[in-house]
């Protein structure tokens, strides 16, 4: 298994348990998870097709807004310096 799937099934993992609670602070791990997989070549699209894919086959609930929110830190739907293959501050 590569990096980047072990950094995807993180994410995957990370999403199982999200509360109102830990939504915020899981968000930050998942967006770091996918600073890193961006950092390893992967592509915008791929990233986006992978994360989309796993997306669509949740029930709807906090752990599927929760993938949703960092989807839109891979397509810029969200704040520009939140926007992971954009023009970030380092």
């Amino acid at each position: 298994m590569s990096l980047s799937d072990e950094l995807f099934n993180q994410i995957k993992q990370l999403s199982t348990n999200i509360t109102e609670e830990n939504y915020d602070a899981r968000h930050e791990q998942g967006y770091d998870n996918l600073i890193k997989i961006k950092d390893l070549g992967i592509e915008q699209g791929q990233a986006y097709k992978l994360l989309l894919k796993y997306h669509n086959s949740l029930e709807d609930g906090l752990s599927k807004e929760w993938i949703a929110d960092l989807l839109d830190c891979i397509c810029g739907w969200c704040a520009p310096h939140k926007y992971i293959w954009g023009n970030r501050e380092e």
